[in-house]
């Protein structure tokens, strides 16, 4: 049975909060301050911690110090009650970590569905743990691939973040993955079993019988005949994404009235559909996302500055693919399985699986890439379709398979008669300059392993001395 601790000074709230975790299945330890609710956590571990903001003896907050970190089954779940909710008491609970904020008088269908997703102790167990954690490092976290450091630190926040209810901001470049990195969240969450709803906020969604939606429709359903053409209640997406994850990518394509709209919903965890006049509670999570970086998106007036501060309290920055090189061998020999996996399963080859040849991972590494993950998705697969047993080439779609971006042009004039060790030397220098002073990615271009290559510098270094 899970365990519950309840810390509150109101003896009416306690009474409460007690019978209603009585009756959802949990064992229950009560306190009215801080120094009570110290004193219990020396006896046990509760699976979810419920407190008061405002305690006689100082803020609930101060009580996380004192809260296992490392409890057996992950991040332990603490839920911030308080009546005198302020947009910066909110933010800064998101910073210490919590995993929601509930307004008084408590919400108890809101309440009881946070409760739902409190793990129980079967749930979570070290062999599951010990498999993620393998997985992690050959460079497999949910749907995301790498195993660069770049990567291990976007890893890191995804698991501080995804057990809490906080909002999430992720931010990146054109096709760094930030869809994919809101599902790993979601797959990662107490909400996993709940639907996953994506929205890009620069697209225009029409209604069901074809005519256009506004944008306060599409967020927050409409009832019947709330305007013209609206011949049937819909739902919105916070509706839809009920029990789960609400995705809104380039939110700073949102018009500011809905920004404005969507922030109230959040704090008061309640909304209106269009041509409604009754409160819906909400239960989603937000997810957003912008590609412009959105200290731009707020000057510009872009993206609502309280908005902002609501999501950046809990926020990811993906990094494009050029600063993740171990990672680009990775995503393409990983994406040429999953291609060879579908082609036997749709019965498409009967032979031997695709292979890729040295030459084509040196040309990954070579090339510029500015539509990052995406961009190699593509390339690999128009690659892989119109390849025989080995993949070669990158360059399918380019007359005789020349030109690309390659190393922008670098080249070696080599004289004939010059020594062979002489020009080995040229073409690592050149190569090296080609990349930046990568070592590792020259090291791929020249076919040789990075160790080579260093005892090669070295011994460069020491005739030149």
């Amino acid at each position: 049975m899970p365990h519950a601790l309840i810390v509150e000074d109101d003896p009416n709230s306690l009474s409460g909060l007690s019978a209603i975790l009585t009756a959802d299945g949990f064992s229950v330890d009560t306190a009215t301050t801080l120094a009570e609710a110290r004193s219990a956590l020396t006896r046990f571990i509760p699976d979810v911690v419920l407190i008061d903001l405002n305690l006689p003896d100082g803020s609930g907050l101060d009580l996380l110090p004192s809260l296992p970190s490392q409890p057996p089954d992950g991040a332990l779940p603490v839920i911030v009650m308080t009546g005198n909710a302020t947009v910066e008491s909110a933010i800064e609970g998101l910073r210490h970590g919590i995993w929601d904020y509930l307004l008084k008088p408590v919400n108890i269908p809101r309440l009881r569905s946070l409760l739902a997703r409190i793990p129980r102790p079967y749930e979570l167990t070290e062999e599951v743990q010990a498999l993620r954690s393998t997985l992690r490092e050959l460079g497999y976290f949910g749907d995301m691939i790498g195993r660069s450091a770049a990567m291990q630190h976007v890893y890191d926040l995804i698991e501080h973040t995804a057990p809490t209810e906080a909002a999430v901001l992720i931010c990146g470049d054109p096709g760094t993955g930030k869809k994919i990195a809101a599902r790993t969240i979601h797959q990662l969450s107490r909400r996993r079993k709940g639907p996953f709803v994506t929205f890009d906020c620069s697209a225009q969604r029409n209604a069901s019988d074809g005519t256009p939606r506004s944008m306060e429709s599409v967020l927050f359903g409409h009832e019947r005949n709330a305007f013209a053409g609206a011949e049937n209640r819909e739902p919105g997406l916070l509706e839809q994404a009920g029990g789960g994850t609400l995705f809104l990518d380039q939110i700073d394509s949102l018009p500011s009235a809905q920004q404005e709209a969507l922030l109230r919903a959040l704090d008061s965890q309640t909304f209106m559909r269009v041509g409604g006049s009754n409160r819906i509670m909400t239960d989603f999570r937000l997810i957003a996302a912008s590609r412009t970086p959105v200290r731009e998106a707020v000057a510009s007036g872009a993206m609502r500055e309280d908005l902002f501060q609501r999501l950046s309290a809990s926020s990811i920055m993906l990094p494009p693919l050029r600063e993740r090189d171990d990672d680009i061998a990775l995503i393409a020999e990983t994406l040429v399985d999953e291609l060879n996996r579908e082609n036997h399963i749709a019965g498409i080859t009967s032979g031997s699986p695709k292979r890729i040849s040295p030459a084509f991972i040196r040309e990954c590494f070579a090339t510029d890439w500015p539509g990052n993950v995406r961009e190699i998705r593509e390339r690999v697969r128009r690659a892989y379709h119109a390849s025989g047993e080995t993949i070669e080439t990158l360059r399918v779609d380019e007359p005789g398979g020349l030109g690309g971006r390659g190393l922008n042009g670098s080249s070696v004039q080599v004289t004939v008669g010059t020594a062979l060790a002489d020009v080995e030397d040229m073409l690592i220098r050149a190569t090296l300059e080609a990349v930046g002073g990568t070592r590792h990615r020259a090291a791929t271009l020249l076919g040789i392993s990075p160790k080579t290559l260093y005892n090669k510098l070295q011994r460069m270094k020491l005739e030149s001395s």
